[in-house]
């Protein structure tokens, strides 16, 4: 009678570290947000923030009064660091925008957004 009340304990037990612990117990599901109702706004939000990023770098960026002599001659005002990363970014966006195009979702005019900063 012992070890089937001992067993009883145990099973008990790791029933309420499965409960209490959520990684333990991979069936239960994970809670969803408010805010993950829309599957298409994080990708729409995380495009947002590329462009506006790229919008940023753009307006930090000096202006240029070079004209193509200037440019053949080897003159370059433009930061190489920047170019890059304004490149990642807008290849980051381009990628995650053909996925909400994909998806069915809204997407963006990736130009069209960028042309705005300049006005």
């Amino acid at each position: 009678m012992r070890s089937r009340d001992l067993i009883s304990v145990f099973l008990l037990a790791a029933a309420v570290v499965c409960i209490a612990h959520p990684s333990m117990a991979r069936h239960r599901p994970k809670a969803v947000s408010a805010t993950n109702d829309d599957p298409c706004a994080a990708p729409q939000d995380y495009v947002r923030q590329r462009i506006n990023k790229i919008k940023a770098l753009q307006a930090a960026a000096p202006a240029t009064n070079s004209n193509l002599f200037d440019l053949l001659g080897g003159k370059k005002d433009v930061d190489p660091q920047k170019s890059v990363e304004i490149s990642n970014l807008r290849y980051e966006a381009d990628g995650v925008n053909a996925l909400l195009a994909a998806g069915g979702c809204q997407a963006f005019n990736l130009d069209q957004e960028l042309l705005q900063s300049s006005k």
